[in-house]
């Protein structure tokens, strides 16, 4: 959901739980600067608080705090692993209302960032330019794209030599989609050094002769009409983690070209995700909802029988226009830092959420898919969060595309990035937010009298009476 124009923001909006932490309420635009010296109620209400009669509505922690250089300043502990609403009012006139969330020390210390492991460019079937695609992404909001030609490994080098020098907002995760022959599965290659693909299409002999000794290594459970494709799954996913990548099983219940027929039938599906040998499962992206429910449902049975596997969720985009995936699919990783070995790390452990959007921009619902604690955490982020994020990166993304085609300037994209970089540091608490300073309060106090001076009004209408907005 885009996010309306607001005239307070509150720093941070991501706390350390259960540690006193100062907060700021600071105004947005000049003419909200609030009253020197004015004493202000602030209300916390922590949602995860055990209520026991919601008609009253007890669990209201109540404290007063003083402006002060047109700011307001208060400390406060927040407890606990959950979000927490704060308004603050004057007189009984309630102003603002905000969020902010709380988490214990191992989540604090992770940044999330959101992103795509499973794309197209015109290298393979897709419809846009290799870099002028990730330019796409970062307008979007994104933090991380992989490009994932089908048996392509190369194009991302096209990315890494178009922006070289320039410090993007945007990481590009390394990728290839991996068809070997004779195997109707798609397992998607993110993270590794190097192509599995290559070794196929430049030395098939010596792809045969390795799976044909994989073929005498498959387990004796599996039904003999799986085995060639169980083989050949097993020989992409050792290549893939000798790369120093991890291996996704993609879109099971695809119905490809004109066939009626799913691309993986739920059997075979389920023995792949007992295998161990992949490392996550694209629950979102290149099937319809269908496909979606049918897998939420086969990795409930899953998680009955002690096998647990990361979802991720992706848009297999090859057409940017009237699509139903991008930029509506995508995965949300906790990680160290937003860079590929990071990411890549992020999702072995599963560190991530899977999520589909539904609706417009303008009215966004999302489905999280993951653990409990994650998609909570999700949640409160695509509200608060990434929305205002993207709107700070889609000037960064449409100059990468004119840097692409030699029309913009390194300094322009890396102007643009330092934006997106303070607002994400503001708003995780790394950097203090940007305060009022004394020629902006001297404007707005001239301002402010000439208004105080004017007469009172609301439409065409004109009262004698002095005007009342007070902030």
């Amino acid at each position: 959901m885009l996010p309306a124009p607001r005239n307070y923001a509150i720093y941070p909006q991501i706390i350390p739980a259960d540690k006193p932490t100062e907060m700021t309420i600071v105004p947005t635009e000049k003419a909200f600067l609030l009253f020197e010296g004015r004493e202000y109620r602030v209300i916390v209400t922590s949602l995860n608080d055990d209520e026991p009669n919601y008609h009253i509505g007890t669990c209201h922690h109540e404290l007063t705090a003083v402006a002060h250089d047109g700011v307001l300043r208060f400390t406060y502990t927040f407890p606990d692993e959950q979000e927490h609403l704060i308004r603050f009012e004057y007189k009984e006139q309630k102003f603002f209302e905000f969020s902010v969330y709380s988490l214990h020390r191992d989540l604090y210390r992770l940044r999330p960032v959101r992103g795509d492991f499973h794309s197209h460019s015109y290298r393979s079937d897709g419809c846009q330019d290799p870099a002028a695609a990730m330019g796409h992404y970062r307008e979007q909001g994104y933090d991380f794209y992989s490009l994932t030609d089908h048996n392509r490994y190369y194009p991302g080098g096209e990315i890494d030599e178009t922006y070289a020098g320039v410090k993007l907002g945007i990481t590009r995760v390394k990728g290839e989609e991996v068809h070997a022959p004779d195997n109707v599965i798609h397992i998607v290659h993110v993270g590794g050094g190097s192509s599995v693909a290559d070794i196929y299409v430049h030395n098939k002999e010596r792809y045969d002769a390795d799976v044909a000794e994989y073929e005498a290594r498959v387990p004796a459970s599996v039904p003999a009409k799986y085995a060639a494709r169980y083989a050949r799954c097993m020989w992409v996913t050792d290549r893939i983690h000798e790369a120093g990548g991890i291996a996704i099983l993609a879109h099971p219940f695809w119905r490809p070209g004109r066939s009626k027929v799913f691309n993986i039938n739920s059997e075979l599906t389920r023995i792949l995700l007992s295998s161990g040998m992949f490392d996550a499962f694209e629950l979102v992206g290149g099937q319809t909802q269908v496909g979606i429910n049918r897998c939420v449902a086969m990795l409930m049975e899953l998680r009955e029988e002690g096998i647990r596997i990361p979802l991720v969720g992706s848009s297999d985009v090859h057409n940017m226009e009237n699509v139903s995936t991008f930029p509506h699919m995508f995965t949300i990783c906790f990680a160290k830092d937003n860079e590929n070995d990071a990411i890549i790390d992020a999702v072995r452990k599963n560190n991530c959420v899977a999520v589909e959007a539904t609706n417009n921009e303008y009215d966004r619902h999302y489905r999280c898919y993951g653990s409990f604690r994650l998609v909570t955490y999700a949640q409160f982020l695509l509200k608060n969060y990434f929305p205002n994020l993207q709107r700070i990166c889609q000037g960064e993304g449409i100059a990468m595309r004119s840097y692409a085609f030699d029309d913009a300037s390194k300094g322009l994209i890396e102007a643009q990035v330092k934006q997106s970089d303070n607002y994400r540091l503001r708003f995780f608490g790394k950097k203090a937010p940007a305060l009022p300073n004394e020629k902006m309060q001297a404007f707005e106090d001239k301002w402010r009298a000439v208004h105080m001076d004017g007469p009172s009004g609301k439409g065409s209408l004109i009262h004698l009476d002095p005007p009342n907005r007070q902030i």
